[in-house]
């Protein structure tokens, strides 16, 4: 009967370890990347010529190694225009990762690297530490920098703001009165202005 119930035991820790291993592992499952070609979404329209990253929104390609459908972020899109020196045409396939697959079918390009290992850098508007050749990728680093930066300040006031609303509320919300017990002369209460 012990036997039974340490190899149960055994059995579904097995088990659980094993999803949770799988779900770990989705995001980091490699894949050859070959696009048949990219459609840019810009704000007004879409095109299947790169026309800079001010406006764009995501780009969409096809993996014609495995016939998926990719959504590339402006960020990733910058970083394959860099890759390819803004021709968008691979020699050879790459490595990339992606996203679990969404309720449309499509997958997220989440990283790149060139089949000998060496990744395509991210060209986010975040990453401090772009080289001069990266930041010309953008159309215009500096005053997207600039954007960047001014709405990450507002950003933290805003939380300050929150967070000094929240604590001013529950204050106002505290009762001006409360009791106390005291063992020579037993409960009262007190009034606090």
């Amino acid at each position: 009967m012990k036997f039974k119930i340490y190899l149960i035991i055994m059995l579904l820790l097995s088990l659980s370890f094993s999803s949770v291993i799988y779900a770990v592992e989705e995001y980091e499952i490699e894949h050859e990347f070959m696009p048949s070609g990219f459609v840019f979404e810009y704000n007004d329209h879409n095109t299947t010529t790169y026309e800079g990253d001010s406006g764009l929104s995501k780009a969409y390609t096809n993996n014609t190694l495995d016939n998926t459908t990719l959504i590339l972020p402006v960020d990733r899109v910058r970083s394959v225009a860099y890759a390819t020196k803004n021709t968008f045409k691979f020699s050879e396939p790459i490595i990339i990762t992606r996203s679990i697959q969404r309720n449309d079918g499509m997958f997220i390009l989440l990283t790149m690297k060139y089949k000998n290992g060496s990744v395509i850098p991210i060209l986010s508007i975040e990453n401090r530490s772009l080289t001069a050749e990266q930041k010309s990728y953008f159309d215009d680093y500096k005053s997207q920098r600039s954007d960047y930066l001014q709405q990450q300040e507002e950003y933290a006031l805003e939380d300050i703001e929150d967070s000094y609303s929240r604590s001013s509320s529950h204050k106002d919300k505290r009762s001006k009165y409360s009791y106390f017990y005291s063992p020579r002369s037993g409960y009262g209460v007190v009034y606090n202005p």
